[in-house]
């Protein structure tokens, strides 16, 4: 007997592009591009990737003052380095730090770029094997063909001064030279998936219900119709472009001014001529979606949530009870912080290596440790408004079944402690 495994295709198809000397991130070169505007038109991908940036973030470092110091001339300190740099992490599961030297082979500037702006150069091309190409438009939303002039290539994060003189020598000088490109990658010689990937399908389906919702709100929520009239004869006003068009007839524009939420149950006047004439509205039964919809929107967040291991008492911790939520969430975050533990370790160890090799001292006690999100919840306002509002039941003068009754159906509790409680 003979066994057969199902065809599954990659997800993302890494091939050599030699008009550009890199390697393309997917067949369109555009995966990462692709995949932030999938997660900004999911409200459930956005708020996962914005937990698992706050929780690689963590509460900034153990040492107080680390994050204020500056490492370039723009401005930018370790600590917004550090927001920037988990950002990607959460989604991509990479990051890139671009470093250049002085004339002592020190880092002199520490600069963010975004890792959806980074391509590895081609390994069998000469010119860019062991290089990476920086570039603001690979997925051709601003230009309509990618400019080749304006990639950058930059050498890879190499401190070893051998190696920073070779790279000078090329770039013909101090005053050409580029510097070079700290690039986080879990992958070896492969780009990454982001972090949900297995379920990226579901945020198109989130955003697609976001949309079907925005349609039945803009239509007015009203049965489907259909207009039966005469057919009318094209009068010459109505015609355009050499007959190749036709403009709306005046009905037709009356009767789109009256589509929407802001038109429903608006009177609208039709004059008829005779019987003959007289046009006829009929309504057509449409399938009631909603409940469909229901069950798809919830089963859709269950999966995107999965998808990006965030704890769904994080995501949803309005739905949780009054009285378990604060203890439900001190364990969610204990939980995730454990989760993104090695992530925050991987950020620290990066800016340890990096700033080992800077300019200046700026972190003398050498430690890089960041603070993991403190799990103390007890401020929760929804735990205060509900013991609030459960002391004021049972101080209250109703009858102690009806106490009982809310307390179980209401709160949560089981009949003996509800019982216990009123006793």
């Amino acid at each position: 007997m003979k066994t057969y495994l199902p065809q599954i295709e990659r997800r993302i198809l890494v091939r050599p592009n030699q008009t550009f000397g890199i390697l393309n991130y997917d067949m369109d070169n555009a995966y990462p591009q692709r995949m932030l505007e999938l997660v900004g038109q999911s409200p459930t991908a956005k708020d996962c990737w914005n937990k698992r940036t706050k929780f690689i973030t963590g509460n900034s470092f153990e040492e107080p003052l680390l994050g204020k110091q500056i490492i370039n001339s723009k401005g930018l300190t370790i600590a917004k380095l550090l927001k920037a740099i988990a950002s990607d992490k959460a989604l991509f599961r990479g990051f890139g730090i671009h470093v250049n030297y002085n004339a002592n082979f020190k880092i002199a500037s520490v600069n963010y770029v975004k890792f959806e702006d980074i391509r590895m150069g081609d390994t069998d091309n000469a010119e860019t094997a062991g290089k990476f190409a920086i570039y603001n438009d690979w997925g051709r939303k601003t230009w309509k063909n990618i400019m080749r002039s304006k990639i950058n290539f930059l050498d890879k994060y190499d401190p070893d001064k051998k190696a920073i003189k070779q790279q000078v020598k090329v770039a013909g000088g101090w005053d050409k030279y580029k510097g070079q490109l700290f690039y986080f990658n879990p992958e070896v010689d492969d780009y990454p998936l982001i972090e949900a990937d297995s379920v990226w399908e579901d945020f198109e389906t989130e955003a697609g219900i976001k949309i079907f919702n925005n349609r039945e709100v803009t239509t007015g929520f009203l049965p489907s119709t259909m207009l039966f009239m005469q057919s009318r004869r094209e009068e010459a006003e109505n015609s355009t472009d050499n007959g190749k068009a036709n403009t709306p007839s005046q009905l037709e524009k009356d009767l789109g001014s009256f589509q929407g939420a802001k038109s429903a149950q608006k009177i609208i006047v039709i004059e008829y001529e005779d019987e003959s004439s007289k046009p006829e509205f009929q309504p057509y039964a449409i399938q009631n979606n909603d409940k469909l919809f229901e069950t798809t929107e919830r089963s859709v967040e269950a999966r995107i949530v999965k998808g990006f291991s965030v704890p769904k008492e994080l995501i949803n911790a309005e739905k949780a009870s009054g009285l378990s939520n604060g203890g439900e969430k001190k364990e969610a975050i204990r939980e995730f912080n454990d989760n993104t533990a090695a992530d925050r370790l991987e950020l620290s160890e990066t800016l340890e290596e990096l700033f080992g090799h800077f300019y200046t001292n700026i972190n003398p006690s050498a430690n890089w440790g960041i603070i993991p999100v403190p799990a103390t919840v007890a401020d929760d306002v929804i735990g205060i408004k509900a013991g609030a509002a459960i002391n004021q039941l049972l101080q209250s003068a109703i009858a102690v079944e009806t106490k009982i009754a809310t307390l179980v159906y209401a709160y949560g509790f089981k009949q003996a402690e509800a019982e216990a409680m009123c006793a």
